[in-house]
């Protein structure tokens, strides 16, 4: 049986989610509300991606993404930015993946919205 500490789980989506909102205030868990996003282009979304056990198999890993999304272009750095505050996060690391960049049309208009995507690890005992 595996246990984990109290809240362990929620307690880490809190503090990325509160590190997140240190940058930008329009933070959002899993997803964007549908309808937000008709009115909302310049946003960060955070979610739970994978979880392993560690190389040890003494406890898991968490994987974590994030993805910066802005009308037209992400401002220089900001991508940068983004990762030192999670980094702050005591046992957060970036994994070996790179950082990738995504295209889409904003609906109903000739604005590209631009997404940065990066991925992070944070291990958990049990």
């Amino acid at each position: 049986m595996v246990v984990f500490g109290r809240g362990e789980a929620t307690l880490i989506l809190n503090d990325i989610k509160e590190k997140l909102k240190e940058v930008d205030p329009n933070v959002f868990y899993g997803m964007v509300n549908p309808k937000m996003r008709e009115t909302i282009w310049d946003y960060i979304v955070f979610e739970r991606k994978t979880m392993s056990k560690n190389a040890n198999k003494t406890g898991f890993s968490n994987y974590f993404t994030v993805h910066i999304v802005r009308e037209e272009f992400i401002p220089e750095g900001l991508e940068i930015t983004v990762i030192n505050k999670l980094l702050e996060i005591p046992g957060m690391r970036l994994t070996d993946q790179d950082g990738t960049y995504t295209y889409v049309p904003k609906p109903n208009t000739d604005v590209v919205v631009e997404m940065f995507s990066i991925d992070f690890v944070k291990p958990m005992k049990v």
